[in-house]
């Protein structure tokens, strides 16, 4: 499990998910072959009325073992948003939603070490759009112990960002500070715009267990030290009748702590997961979620998959309401229009169909071991759990029946 954080603007695109996606798969057997091509396209779709926001979100990974020893992987991803978003949090937002379009590159790259019962990863990568720069540095080791009945994985990563903002005096008086207008000068040689820095450290650690024959658990932690520039540089917060840039602390520490069971019902060919989750941090945002998946062989190569998460969290300590920080100002020396420090409830109800294809022996297609194609599709739906549900960054973005819709298509093969 990896807690993450994303670009300031498209947050919103998945940020509520970044809070409550708990845990990754367990990891594979430490030597183990991962010779695998997978390629994939998702759909992100939120059809507020005023802020409609789309995603497509292409991706493409490599990975394999040339030697019992020795693995690279290789990655490729992006974001391409569009939509509209409200710049002004206040008492009313929809007036001053603004359109834009951006593009985020990711390219990845992986190393391999390995022995029969261990794994030591090393890896990096790059992020790059028009207003945020991201370098990445991971290491990583997984062991197999007890008779590979256990198995401990521990991560480390490291970013440097850059992030774009208006050129802000570090002197500058807290109610003088000016949003950012366009990326246009960004990363550029320009007195309009400044660069400023951002630091994360994550540590997570995940221990599975082969508990019965058909019961596995996992147990996990992970830990996050933020420290720069964390404001969204595009949006302000009405503070009486003066709109302000939103000013958040430069520290941020997250914690979160998980378990996860696994039961297969070898009768019916299926298998039910249980997840549980807390999250804290010096924000004071506190996060419970939980959820729920099936999963049923319909046939030999068809798999199904059903789940439901619900995920429910308080408000950041410095957290308003648009009505209230137009009536009386912020609580302090900090404020902001995110949803996702605010008090809220994200349900997501979600299906997937793989169809796996063994390619028979003697086949033609002899370096190809095997075919995955898959197809899901998650519904998401907020709830605010403010004081002022009306005046709440999720206002406008759950007035219909479906408040978010995710679709992916995926595609690979191992060999």
């Amino acid at each position: 499990m990896q807690l993450s954080r994303r670009r300031r603007r498209s947050t919103g695109v998945l940020g509520a998910c970044a809070l409550s996606a708990a845990v990754c798969a367990p990891q594979p057997a430490a030597g183990s072959g991962e010779n695998r091509v997978r390629g994939g396209v998702t759909y992100f779709y939120e059809p507020a009325r005023n802020t409609p926001l789309s995603v497509v979100h292409p991706q493409v990974a490599y990975s394999q073992d040339y030697t019992p020893h020795f693995g690279l992987s290789l990655g490729y991803d992006a974001d391409i948003v569009s939509g509209a978003t409200p710049q002004i949090f206040g008492v009313d937002v929809t007036s001053s939603a603004t359109k834009f379009k951006d593009v985020r590159h990711n390219g990845t790259v992986g190393l391999r070490f390995m022995s029969d019962k261990a794994a030591f990863r090393a890896g990096g990568g790059f992020a790059g759009e028009r207003d945020y720069r991201s370098g990445t540095i991971q290491l990583g080791a997984t062991a197999d112990l007890f008779n590979r009945n256990t198995q401990v994985a521990l991560d480390y990563v490291h970013n440097i960002d850059r992030v774009c903002d208006a050129a802000n005096a570090a002197t500058q008086e807290l109610l003088q500070l000016r949003a950012l207008d366009s990326s246009d000068q960004c990363f550029r040689d320009s007195a309009e715009t400044a660069t400023r820095k951002l630091s994360i450290d994550t540590v997570s650690l995940a221990v599975t267990q082969v508990l019965t024959p058909w019961l596995v658990g996992q147990v996990g932690v992970s830990g996050q030290h933020l420290r720069g520039f964390q404001s969204n540089p595009y949006r302000q917060v009405f503070l009486g009748r003066r709109a302000v840039q939103e000013h958040l602390p430069d520290i941020r520490n997250r914690l979160a702590l998980y378990a996860r069971l696994k039961f297969a019902l070898r009768p019916v060919r299926g298998s039910v997961e249980l997840l549980g989750r807390f999250y804290t941090d010096s924000w004071a945002v506190d996060a419970v979620t939980v959820q729920a998946a099936w999963d049923q062989y319909l046939a030999r190569p068809l798999l199904l998959r059903l789940r439901g998460r619900v995920h429910i969290q308080d408000s950041a300590l410095f957290y308003r309401d648009g009505s209230e920080y137009a009536s009386s100002g912020a609580a302090g020396s900090y404020w902001t229009g995110d949803r996702e420090l605010s008090a809220l409830m994200n349900t997501t109800l979600g299906a997937k169909l793989t169809y796996l294809a063994r390619v028979r022996a003697g086949s033609k297609i002899r370096r190809i071991e095997s075919f995955r194609v898959s197809a899901k599709a998650d519904l998401l739906f907020y709830r605010s759990r403010t004081k002022n549900p009306a005046f709440s960054p999720n206002a406008e973005r759950t007035k219909g029946l479906l408040d978010a819709l995710v679709i992916q298509a995926q595609a690979g093969f191992d060999f």
